[in-house]
Parts: C-alpha cells; sequence; structure tokens
C-alpha cells in the first residue's frame, strides 16, 4: 500500500472504526493507528503530509 493509499485511508476513517493500536515513534511521539479496524497488515497514520507506518505485533489486531 502506498503512502497516498495510507493517508486516504486515515483521512476517510473515522475515528471510532479506526484500529487506535498506540505507537511511540522514534522522535518519542504517541500516536495511534488510524486505519480501518480488522486490518491485517501494517499499522499506521498520518503525521502532517507523511504516513507513518509500523508492524503489528503478535497479539495485536
Amino acid at each position: 500500500m502506498t503512502d497516498d493509499d495510507l493517508l486516504r485511508e486515515a483521512d476517510y476513517t473515522s475515528y471510532h472504526d479506526s484500529c487506535r493500536d498506540p505507537h511511540i515513534t522514534p522522535s518519542e511521539d504517541l500516536v495511534e493507528c488510524r486505519r480501518q479496524t480488522g486490518h491485517t497488515d501494517t499499522h499506521a497514520t498520518r503525521s502532517g503530509l507523511l504516513a507513518i507506518r509500523w508492524t503489528a505485533h503478535d497479539g495485536d489486531r
């Protein structure tokens, strides 16, 4: 999935319907996954014009 696809998904997924898996970025910011609940690949959110991705760990959604 491209960054543009991830950003579009984050923009059009309501907070209520988003995954919300927490993640600490390298700059120590806390972000939450804004992808649709039930996705099966990497977590992602928007940071301005950029997409931030992280790998789901065992036991995550």
